[in-house]
């Protein structure tokens, strides 16, 4: 090897220590403290730590061109999938399960399909279902009416099928269509309610006997359950096409009446409570369906009658009274509905603040049906 150009330090008798040569030779290569090194010897190890920075530092590009070269493939190979598409049915470089992390909660979307409530037209349509619960609530006071020997059960029938015509034939007028599909349609209806007279004449008897092994009370508690769930599970939204109402509301109702009328002495008041049932919770739902799509102003006009008619049969059920008390009843009766009508509507109003329905890129598709091509 070639002598080296930086000067030597002088030789020294100990060279662990200082001496004063050490302030000029600054540039003296470091020195062991506990032994003497040989000449030559911190040359050799400085080439020795040249060729060492050296190779690492080859190394080093080596590894730095490997991975620049990896990812340029990457790259490369990103580029030839191509962008992903949420289609199961275009055929992709990307597995069926496959999320894409930087696009997936960009669709998300809370109460999307929102609509905010009013207050009017809530109190509106609160209107159907206190059409039906006062009906129920006249159904009763007929009943306990006639238990009680106050009101005759002819008279309720004979008042009962009277509605039912007179709603009849407005109805027979609302049907748009000629003239002999609508007779024939008349005679049906006259046909069905001949038969249902018969069969309740005949079955009279035996729906008198039906519950004599019961005692009264489990009686009253099969038709308060039965009556609730006639509230609860009839159909208040159905549409005009519907010719009944919910089965099982009205299989309730229905039972639930014919259990009242098997308490009555008579098989005249059976027959007339049972008819009169039919009337309530069969015949009078259709026609209130309807007189609603028909007119609004007889829907309301309906109502308040039907408030009315419910507000003075509690008065006089309860009280025992005459008109005052059928009087009080109705003036308390509307304003307990208008209260409940207002207060109710507010509520769900206020309700609908906490709604939280989250739809995102995870819920299933929903085919779109088209019946008409432009």
């Amino acid at each position: 090897p070639a002598p080296s150009t930086r000067p030597r330090p002088p030789n020294r008798s100990d060279p662990s220590r200082l001496a004063p040569e050490d302030a000029f030779y600054a540039h003296s290569p470091p020195r062991r403290r506990q032994q003497h090194s040989p000449p030559g010897v911190a040359e050799l190890t400085a080439e020795a730590e040249d060729t060492v920075d050296a190779a690492g530092r080859i190394l080093s590009g080596i590894e730095t061109r490997r991975k620049r070269e990896r990812e340029r493939g990457r790259s490369g190979s990103r580029r030839r999938k191509g962008a992903w598409k949420k289609l199961l049915w275009v055929k992709q470089a990307y597995p069926d399960n496959y999320t894409d992390e930087e696009t997936f909660l960009d669709h998300l979307q809370r109460n999307p399909r929102l609509q905010p409530y009013e207050f009017w037209p809530l109190v509106a349509d609160s209107t159907v279902i206190v059409q039906h619960v006062c009906s129920v609530t006249i159904f009763v006071c007929c009943f306990t009416g006639i238990v009680q020997e106050r009101v005759s059960p002819v008279a309720v029938v004979s008042w009962g099928s009277l509605g039912t015509v007179l709603g009849w034939v407005l109805w027979d007028f609302w049907p748009v269509s000629s003239l002999s599909p609508r007779n024939q349609q008349r005679l049906a209806t006259l046909k069905s309610a001949i038969l249902i007279y018969c069969a309740l004449l005949g079955l009279s008897p035996i729906l008198k006997s039906l519950t004599k092994s019961t005692t009264s009370d489990s009686i009253w508690a099969m038709s308060t359950w039965l009556m609730c769930i006639n509230v609860f599970f009839f159909d208040y939204g159905g549409a005009v096409g519907a010719k009944f109402p919910a089965s099982l509301s009205t299989n309730a109702a229905l039972m639930a009446s014919t259990v009242l009328a098997s308490r009555l002495d008579s098989t005249t008041h059976v027959f007339s409570l049972t008819l009169f049932s039919i009337e309530v919770f069969g015949l009078f739902p259709v026609f209130r369906r309807h007189l609603r799509h028909i007119t609004w102003h007889g829907h309301l006009t309906l109502t308040i009658f039907l408030v009315m008619g419910a507000g003075g049969g509690v008065g006089v059920t309860i009280s025992g009274g005459g008109w005052k008390a059928a009087l009080l009843g109705i003036v308390l009766g509307g304003i307990l509905t208008g209260l409940v009508m207002g207060l109710c509507s507010w509520w769900l109003i206020g309700l609908q603040k906490y709604k939280n329905e989250i739809h995102g890129p995870w819920d299933p598709a929903r085919p779109v049906i088209r019946r008409r091509w432009d």
